[in-house]
């Protein structure tokens, strides 16, 4: 018997279902709506603790891991789900200038420590705000190298000026890959400061803003998934004050709402729920 499941259906009185969730998404330029149907909703606020059943533990990043049928230690799919979730929120709700891809030198960091990378990159750049005057803000993912053991990290930085980069010109030293763009005439810097203290680092204007987005949902999700569902890592670092979605609507769900929603084509209908994203909410006003 799935335990799990048994538990939920003991404590139903934890949950209401029926309900509609809209939130929105905005960096202040773009703006879309996610519509979500849930049969049932966990309430919030009901229990303070994180719901755990037995063999559950709490690792050091806070979440809440179990076993696996081998006895191996592992996030809950439900944790690396918040964060990928947390990780779109915060990529489509800010304004960000550059994708950054930033590596560990071993003989500057050790590569297999990230939580010490964490410690360390966050004071880096409070250090670098107070004293050049800026106002650096991050979204990074780390994501293992294969061979499983050490380090290297992609995201996204607002804030850091231009004047402050090198563009990689013919003659640099570089990775094929940087090369490739350079002879196309594209822009490609460096951050001397991420250099001196961690290692090779390089940096690439973000020309669209849902592009970006969706580079979120596709490759950093596939990082995720493979690389920090470990027990103990941090699956993101965020910069504190960026932006979050604002809730727009939570009610129950009126059954043309719930209609029109099933028969959208675009909708995702998965077993306990239906998804929508919406560029505006007009088509929906009549049912709200």
């Amino acid at each position: 018997m799935d335990t799990r499941s048994a538990y939920q259906k003991t404590q139903g009185h934890l949950y209401s279902t029926n309900k509609l969730i809209i939130s929105e998404y905005t960096d202040g330029v773009h703006t879309k709506y996610k519509l979500v149907y849930m049969p049932t909703l966990r309430n919030a606020g009901v229990i303070e603790e994180p719901e755990m059943l037995p063999g559950d533990v709490i690792d050091t990043a806070g979440d809440v891991v179990e076993s696996d049928a081998e006895g191996n230690v592992c996030k809950l799919a439900k944790n690396v789900y918040r964060a990928r979730s947390t990780i779109y929120e915060l990529a489509y709700c800010n304004s960000w200038d550059w994708f950054f891809t930033g590596t560990i030198d071993a003989q500057k960091q050790d590569r297999a420590d990230l939580d010490g990378y964490r410690k360390k990159l966050s004071q880096m750049i409070r250090n670098y705000n107070r004293l050049k005057n800026t106002s650096i803000k991050y979204l990074i993912v780390p994501e293992l190298h294969n061979d499983r053991e050490n380090w290297h990290v992609h995201g996204f930085l607002q804030g850091l000026p231009v004047e402050h980069l090198h563009r990689f010109v013919l003659g640099d030293q570089m990775s094929a890959y940087i090369a490739k763009k350079v002879r196309k005439g594209q822009a490609v810097y460096s951050w001397e400061k991420y250099q001196k203290v961690f290692g090779w680092c390089d940096l690439e204007p973000i020309a669209s803003h849902d592009g970006a987005c969706k580079y979120v949902t596709k490759y950093i999700s596939k990082a995720l998934e493979k690389s920090v569902s470990d027990l103990g890592k941090h699956m993101f670092y965020a910069s504190q004050g960026l932006n979050r979605l604002t809730r727009v609507l939570l009610d129950d769900c009126k059954p043309e709402m719930l209609d029109w929603l099933k028969d959208h084509p675009q909708a995702y209908k998965g077993d306990y729920t239906v998804c929508l994203w919406l560029d505006s909410l007009d088509d929906i006003q009549q049912y709200l």
